[in-house]
């Protein structure tokens, strides 16, 4: 009984509710605003107050103005402007509508202008239009000021559309009787044009366009639109998407009352640039447009998929290289830790190369995971793809370099100490340990290259191919001293690289580098020609070798590379082991002094039969066929030392050419110094 009445107490307070209050709330169709530039202007006047003139615009400094305002020269200015409402759909709700001009000039800020804006016909144009047409209803009036100025004409354009599209309008003062003009922009000035804004609503409109990024070429781009319609009554109706005023999508649908309806679109391009994207609706009695700009890139995706078949061709060409390279060089580390070497100094660097070949082999089975996968077929995935890839290749260079450095000096200690392991390694087992080399410990040589005295060809023309030799050949370490030479600091190498100072050397200098060589240290001292070479201090410090440097210039009007003074060299003592790395035949770049070679010092390289040389005055020192001698070598106390005569064969002059035909020399100079030859 209770629950039969509550029932009856609702079914009367409900009926008690008007209808309207129950339907449920419909979507609302949200407003748009446009900005519409003035499709005409112009302004007219009274010269003098007497005689009439019209004008479509005064330019003035590249800028077009219209006038406004009242003067004794010039009275009752008026500007006129005429908007074309055509885009706005005749179905629309007008809400709101303003006249809105750039104020670019006032003669008179104490002065107030009180301006109007009145309606007028559209019978008049820009050229010249007599009379003028007159001012009608004061629509609204304001003061003006620079800048934007909006004149309110909702009313007058909600009474008129859309039965008139078209509306003209003429500002001027209020009070044509003050004294004060100002500058208006013109529509034909390149910016600040004057403009309506309307704001408007349609019972059905494309609320909103979308267009889902990133925008890449042939990459899916999502276009969403959005059809609202604010009515009770369900509307048919034909929807039109074009993209560059191509036509996409063009169907018909059916959006309920107060409902929405979504269409979407997937868009894939190949073009770049500047695209228009434009939703059209089209029903009976109303039609709405919606459109976007979109800036489309170039997919890097698809760059990444370029790179990465680019990487995966070079590592594939690359790496069985890499694999024989890296099998050489784990073999020879094996053999000599059966000999019972210690890796010592190149310990740290066998360390990294396996790890980066094993990092490399574990990059390269990512890449072949993701590349025989299903996902290897989309295009965002090749950014992965490449990623690893690329460290794999990358990673397996680095293992080339650090194997073509570091085997050299592996190989050199295994020949040197192979002849002395208890077995031969072929013979050895695992279990055997070498019990006659176990006292080896890999040192690896360190070389020092002196750029403390105004070196003249290493600063001019460089020296990177020298580096990059002895590091990548070699396997040896380099660094440069910029500081005054004194025995802590060269105790600490393996062999100075001395070329010709133009600062000359302390005594002080001379001494440590003496003191380096008797105590074991390598020296490389090389001279110039007769204008520059420091005969003073090189010859101070090679006292007592058996070498001295001459104030003479070598040439050879045969034998050279295009000038006497650029002669070529090669005659070599074959039984001295610097040379035994030169090939026969093997022609040098050269440019420099001569060496007086005595004691217990050796020739190392002389001059070609054709060869001579002179002196500073032009006199010859050393008539042709007496093979001047241009490198010497020597030991001193428990060290060795190498003279050249050429400081320039040192450096990357003449596009390398001096580096790399003296470096078969200077390697097995190198070599001898560090008792490796």
């Amino acid at each position: 009984m209770r629950w039969t009445a509550v029932f009856l107490i609702m079914l009367l307070v409900l009926g008690l509710i008007p209808l309207s209050v129950l339907k449920p709330v419909t979507a609302a169709v949200p407003p748009k605003t446009v900005q519409i530039v003035a499709s005409a202007d112009a302004y007219s006047s009274y010269k003098y107050g007497k005689y009439y003139r019209w004008y479509s615009y005064h330019e003035y400094k590249g800028k077009y103005e219209l006038a406004l305002g009242n003067t004794s020269y010039y009275a009752k200015q008026r500007s006129y402007f005429r908007f074309d409402l055509s885009e706005v759909p005749s179905v629309a709700s007008i809400q709101s509508a303003r006249v809105c001009v750039y104020v670019a000039y006032i003669k008179y800020f104490s002065t107030p202008m009180n301006i109007g804006i009145y309606n007028i016909t559209n019978h008049w144009n820009e050229n010249y239009t007599n009379p003028a047409p007159e001012p009608e209803q004061l629509l609204y009036n304001t003061t003006l000021q620079k800048g934007w100025v909006c004149f309110d004409v909702t009313n007058y354009i909600k009474s008129r559309f859309p039965a008139e599209k078209t509306f003209s309008f003429v500002l001027k003062l209020v009070n044509e009787s003050i004294s004060n003009y100002a500058w208006l922009y013109s529509r034909e000035n390149s910016y600040d044009k004057p403009y309506m804004e309307v704001a408007y609503q349609v019972p059905v409109a494309v609320s909103s366009l979308t267009v889902s990024g990133p925008y890449y070429t042939s990459s899916p781009i999502g276009i969403t639109s959005t059809i609202t319609n604010g009515g009770e009554s369900d509307v048919q109706l034909t929807y039109v998407l074009t993209i560059d005023n191509r036509i996409v999508k063009n169907k018909t649908i059916t959006v309920p009352g107060g409902g929405q309806v979504e269409e979407t679109y997937t868009w894939f391009t190949t073009e770049t640039g500047l695209h228009t994207v434009k939703a059209e609706i089209r029903g009976e009695g109303f039609s709405d447009t919606a459109s976007t700009v979109v800036n489309v890139q170039y997919n890097p995706y698809i760059l990444f998929a370029s790179l990465a078949r680019l990487y995966a061709n070079l590592f594939e060409k690359e790496y069985p290289g890499v694999q024989s390279l890296y099998e050489n060089f784990t073999g020879t580390v094996d053999q000599l830790q059966k000999c019972g070497v210690d890796l010592g100094d190149i310990k740290g660097e066998v360390k990294a190369i396996n790890e980066e070949y094993a990092e490399m082999q574990r990059e390269y089975q990512r890449y072949l995971k993701i590349r025989e996968s299903p996902l290897f077929q989309h295009v965002q995935y090749s950014y992965p793809i490449t990623l690893h890839i690329r460290k794999a290749l990358f990673l397996g260079r680095d293992v080339e370099r650090g194997i073509k450095k570091a085997l050299p000096v592996l190989q050199r200690t295994l020949e040197r100490v192979l002849p002395s392991c208890t077995a031969p390694a072929g013979n050895q087992t695992s279990n055997q340990t070498n019990t006659t080399a176990s006292n080896v410990t890999i040192a690896i040589p360190k070389v020092l290259i002196d750029l403390s005295h105004d070196q003249y060809y290493l600063s001019k023309y460089g020296y990177q191919g020298l580096v990059s030799d002895i590091e990548n050949e070699l396997g040896w370490n380099v660094e440069v001293n910029l500081k005054p030479l004194t025995y802590d600091r060269l105790k600490d190498y393996d062999v100075l690289i001395l070329t010709n100072p133009k600062e000359p050397l302390t005594s002080e200098e001379i001494e440590a580098i003496r003191e380096f060589v008797k105590n074991g240290g390598g020296l490389i001292v090389a001279g110039d020609w007769y204008n520059h070479v420091n005969t003073e201090s090189l010859n101070e410090l090679l006292q007592g070798t058996g070498i001295r440097f001459e104030k003479t210039e070598l040439m050879d009007d045969e034998e050279n590379s295009g000038k006497p003074y650029y002669p070529f060299v090669g005659i070599y003592n074959r039984n001295c082991l610097i040379t035994k790395l030169i090939p026969e035949g093997w022609k040098v770049y050269y440019n420099g002094d001569t060496l007086i070679v005595g004691g217990s010092a050796v020739w190392v390289i002389r001059g070609f039969d054709s060869s001579y040389a002179v002196d500073a005055d032009g006199n010859t020192v050393y008539e042709k066929g007496s093979e001047p001698v241009v490198a010497a070598a020597a030991t001193f106390g428990k060290g060795r030392i190498v003279a050249y005569g050429s400081s320039k064969a040192f450096s990357d002059a003449y596009y390398s050419r001096y580096i790399r035909s003296n470096w078969p020399f200077l390697k097995g100079a190198l070599l001898w110094l560090v008792g490796q030859s």
